[in-house]
């Protein structure tokens, strides 16, 4: 708390003092006038080192995870259910018609549509 208060008192004073008036212009433009050149050099750098540093860092993970999610199934979980119930009904082909099992197999097939 007591940080937060001198952190807010140092930064009001210092705003004023840079905005004290010489010549036409504050503090603050005279001085960036002459850091200029050295914070442009300085930002310059930053900005080429990070982007030299991300286009490192996407290399190193590009191979550590798949790029794309895939079912490593055969067959989602509906389609394993209906193929369930359709050998069922060719196992026990003797109990059922051949109507029976043409109506069976359509049922399935609007279900596994839904």
């Amino acid at each position: 708390m007591f940080f937060m208060f001198k952190f807010a008192l140092y930064f009001a004073i210092s705003f004023v003092i840079l905005s004290f008036p010489i010549a036409d212009k504050t503090v603050f433009e005279h001085v960036n006038k002459i850091a200029h050149p050295y914070t442009d050099n300085i930002y310059k750098s930053v900005k080429s080192n990070v982007s030299q540093g991300i286009k490192e860092s996407s290399k190193l993970f590009s191979n550590s995870s798949p790029n794309t999610d895939e079912i490593k199934t055969k067959y989602s979980s509906m389609k394993k259910k209906v193929k369930k119930i359709e050998q069922a009904i060719e196992s026990n082909h003797e109990s059922f018609t051949i109507e029976e099992k043409e109506m069976l197999k359509k049922v399935l097939n609007t279900e596994g549509q839904l």
